[in-house]
């Protein structure tokens, strides 16, 4: 007779028992090691980013809308940043699984180098043509708000060259398999923001301060002294030994195509997407200041929630390029799968508890009880939908550790432009249900993407772009 064992192999349990098994030592030896320091990075960010957020609102609803309007315009520059961090970060994971040391440091160097040149280009372009760029950005919006904008901006810029290199050296040390070191300095940048940005905008004794441009001033400080550490710790690592000297070489070809073909395609899909959040935002902010505040506010309130699907998004581009890079592609499709219904499950859950407190959260913002009805009833609407941005946001970054970064460019660019703005237009001003049908648009944007990309995950095609033969 069988033992008990023995029955249970007959019975064909022993694979789904060992399936099971390599699950939850993925899970618990990979996943999530690997994401709580990104996930408590980015808490800490949000935290200080909203903190940030309550300073400039309590001087009104102008200068509010002022920081939506510039950040708006950042943002596109952020998303280019981290499109080109993200194609050096897959490169540096592959290269490492692979073991070869000397593509990873060269990869480290040159996408350190692309993000710096990028970003002076473009802050000599915003300082040079802000006034002419928020006349078309800020279409519709009062002349005080539009002034705000265009100060807070021009200082903002000044900040994009550290930004750039924080957002590469991040990258490369997440590549390596060091989240601890970019959640710790992106800690201490944040918490150096709220000490300098305080006194710089409210002033300390009988001193007035700067009042919005003090806001501007402790970004920027706050970011060079983040990228200086940055600097001087790969510098000093043993596995990179990346002094200031070792940046001054050419461009290799090779390398530059390899991060490009991830970073291109990354890049034009956020620059498309956030030609699109313009589009929306113009058409909030014909609606006034009141939806304006109410639109930022909310945006800023999302960041909180929706933190645990950034950071496993993260988790899986650098696990999923990693593993492929170990020419493991089962074992990638296996991570990317669990760390898809992980997210799905925290975010729906987040945005359940987060129906309870919406006026409470709204109000740490503003206590004006126009544009607090309309982040509530916007929470609101939000909660409905958590369940779908998983497979909306959380899917394509894994994907793109496996190099389908094109497939997901051409998806987010038709599911934007054919949902989010035509949706938005015909809900939000056609039909007249203001920001929230601007809203509407959103959701059926995230519905149509998230069905695409779960389809792509189960069919396999994600992994055709792949590098894992031997």
């Amino acid at each position: 007779m069988p033992d008990a064992r023995s029955r249970i192999g007959l019975l064909g349990f022993r694979p789904f028992r060992s399936a099971y098994s390599r699950q939850q030592i993925l899970l618990w030896r990979e996943v999530i090691p690997f994401t709580w320091p990104i996930l408590i990075e980015l808490t800490c960010v949000v935290l200080m980013g909203m903190i940030s957020t309550i300073l400039v609102s309590r001087l009104g609803k102008s200068e509010t809308a002022a920081v939506g309007i510039s950040d708006s315009v950042t943002y596109i520059i952020f998303s280019i940043q981290s499109a080109i961090a993200l194609g050096g970060s897959v490169l540096i994971a592959q290269a490492l699984g692979r073991r070869n040391r000397e593509k990873s440091i060269d990869g480290a160097r040159q996408v350190m180098n692309l993000n710096v040149v990028f970003s002076l280009f473009s802050a000599l372009l915003i300082v040079l043509s802000s006034e002419p760029l928020l006349e078309a950005v800020a279409l519709g919006a009062d002349t005080e708000v539009k002034h705000l904008a265009e100060q807070y901006l021009r200082l903002i810029a000044l900040s994009y060259p550290a930004l750039g290199v924080t957002l590469a050296g991040s990258g490369i040390l997440r590549a390596a398999g060091n989240t601890r070191l970019p959640m710790l300095i992106n800690i201490g940048m944040n918490l150096l923001n709220i000490l300098f940005s305080y006194p710089l905008i409210y002033g300390i004794a009988r001193w007035p301060g700067f009042g919005l441009p003090g806001a501007g001033i402790g970004v920027i400080i706050s970011r060079y002294i983040g990228a200086a550490v940055l600097l001087a710790y790969l510098s000093s690592t043993p596995q990179f030994r990346l002094t200031l000297r070792g940046y001054w070489q050419p461009f290799s070809r090779v390398i530059l195509r390899d991060i490009l073909n991830i970073g291109i395609p990354a890049s034009i899909e956020s620059l498309m997407f956030n030609v699109g959040k313009l589009i929306t935002q113009l058409m909030v902010a014909g609606m006034g200041t009141v939806a304006m505040a109410g639109n930022v506010i909310t945006f800023s309130l999302l960041l909180l929630i929706n933190l645990p699907g950034t950071a496993l998004a993260t988790t899986a581009t650098i696990l999923v390029g990693k593993r492929l890079g170990q020419r493991h592609p089962q074992v990638a499709t296996e991570q990317l799968k669990m760390i898809f219904w992980l997210s799905t499950g925290l975010l729906t859950l987040l945005g359940l508890l987060s129906v309870p407190v919406a006026a409470q959260l709204g109000g740490l913002y503003t206590q004006d009880q126009d544009v607090l009805h309309v982040v509530v009833q916007l929470l609101y609407l939000n909660a409905l939908l958590m369940p779908v941005w998983a497979a909306s946001f959380v899917l394509p970054s894994g994907f793109k550790g496996a190099r389908d970064a094109k497939f997901c460019m051409w998806t987010a660019i038709a599911s934007m432009w054919g949902c989010r703005i035509c949706c938005g237009y015909l809900f939000g001003i056609v039909l007249g249900w203001g920001v929230y049908g601007v809203w509407f648009g959103m959701f059926a944007d995230w519905i149509i993407r998230g069905l695409i990309y779960f389809l792509r995950l189960l069919n396999g095609r994600w992994l055709k772009h792949a590098r894992v033969q031997p």
